[in-house]
């Protein structure tokens, strides 16, 4: 099943994806944010697993073939990605290291498949300018733990910078800092956490 959710653009966008696919639904409206155009994809998921995947970012030809077999529903599934500059460079590798959300966002989110009764559980993502997906898994985190996860040892895809939460990391970890705290973290270890994370991006 490939949901495509546009944000009403006019520049030539839903041409070329109907060029390239099918899409078994396809909206085009103007949305609230990130979050809100992820939630309006999972409302009109049916199929037992979700993916979503960003403009820009891709899968490996062989990336479904290789997460489904570990697809159980009872865990999220995960891959590594490729870190590509936005010049169409390798810079290096996004792992997905569940053991550390209880930090940071340390999952490559768009290599994630969440079994569809976990946003019923847990609710859909939270309307925030930044930090939405670390908010999510940081709550999935807080309840099932590390072991809450699949972690399969492979780079499955090609995961691009340049997005809002790279352009804007600084804001991004302040985001991170305050989603720890809310979700019980001392403000202490939140803010150094913030400060490791901002002063190793910044250099």
């Amino acid at each position: 099943e490939w949901i495509v959710v546009d944000g009403g653009s006019s520049d030539g966008t839903l041409k070329k994806i109907q060029a390239a696919c099918v899409p078994s639904q396809c909206i085009s409206e103007p949305d609230s944010g990130i979050a809100d155009a992820w939630n309006k994809g999972l409302d009109l998921g049916s199929r037992n697993h979700i993916l979503i995947l960003n403009a820009g970012d891709t899968y490996d030809p062989d990336f479904l073939e290789t997460i489904v077999p570990h697809c159980d529903g009872t865990k999220i599934v995960c891959s590594h990605a490729r870190l590509i500059s936005e010049t169409g460079r390798s810079v290096g590798l996004f792992r997905a290291q569940p053991n550390k959300l209880a930090r940071g966002m340390h999952l490559p989110h768009n290599w994630c498949a969440v079994p569809r009764r976990f946003y019923g559980e847990l609710g859909p993502y939270s309307h925030l300018q930044l930090a939405m997906d670390f908010e999510w898994f940081h709550r999935y985190y807080k309840r099932y733990g590390p072991q809450g996860f699949i972690v399969v040892e492979r780079a499955l895809g090609d995961y691009y910078l340049g997005g809002k939460s790279d352009v804007h990391y600084a804001e991004s970890f302040r985001a991170n800092e305050r989603i720890l705290i809310e979700h019980g973290t001392s403000p202490f270890i939140a803010a150094l956490y913030r400060l490791s994370y901002t002063t190793k991006r910044a250099l």
